[in-house]
């Protein structure tokens, strides 16, 4: 069922791509607006059917092989600079909880992420929660419409808000994620 959604969701992106070249009356700037909102299309969509399907199990051989959240393989870990990724969904006073953020990987290197819309419900089942200790490193991160960051501020937890995205370094103790860094944007 879900390799099903993800074949048509790759299809309908392959027949809009050839649309847009087709027409080539369109400025390359309006064709890559396009892409990428095609892109995030199918990256929510993606995400929405893993959220509904997803029962905590997986098969990636991880850290955290008790838990239900593993830190992200070590070549995606690589190239995104970071252990795990989210999207900040709760705050508390000394910690705070997120959604899991995911990212695929092209051959070309291109970078594609897929996190839920701010609107969606989600249980608190399916939130993680990260912990940090007073000499965990924060930083803001300046970045471009295309999330490439160009440089990190030293920043501190109280700059951290709800549906800000995190990249974090670390690992998964019990199903919480120790942070040792977090960058946020």
């Amino acid at each position: 069922m879900k390799l099903k959604k993800a074949m048509i969701l790759l299809s309908a992106v392959c027949i809009l791509s050839a649309m847009i070249a087709g027409c080539g009356s369109g400025s390359e700037s309006a064709a890559k607006t396009e892409e990428t909102q095609a892109k995030e299309v199918v990256s929510e969509e993606l995400n929405n059917t893993s959220l509904k399907e997803s029962d905590g199990n997986t098969e990636e051989p991880q850290e955290n092989t008790a838990g239900k959240w593993q830190v992200l393989e070590s070549d995606v870990a690589s190239a995104v600079d970071a252990d795990f990724l989210g999207k900040v969904w709760k705050m508390e006073e000394d910690s705070f909880f997120i959604a899991e953020r995911k990212v695929k990987i092209f051959d070309d290197g291109s970078k594609v992420y897929s996190a839920p819309s701010s609107d969606a419900d989600i249980p608190d089942s399916q939130l993680i929660h990260v912990v940090f200790e007073e000499d965990t490193r924060f930083y803001l991160k300046d970045t471009d419409d295309n999330e490439e960051g160009h440089g990190n501020k030293e920043a501190g937890f109280q700059d951290l808000k709800e549906h800000m995205f995190v990249e974090m370094k670390g690992s998964f103790i019990n199903d919480e994620f120790h942070a040792t860094e977090i960058r946020f944007f």
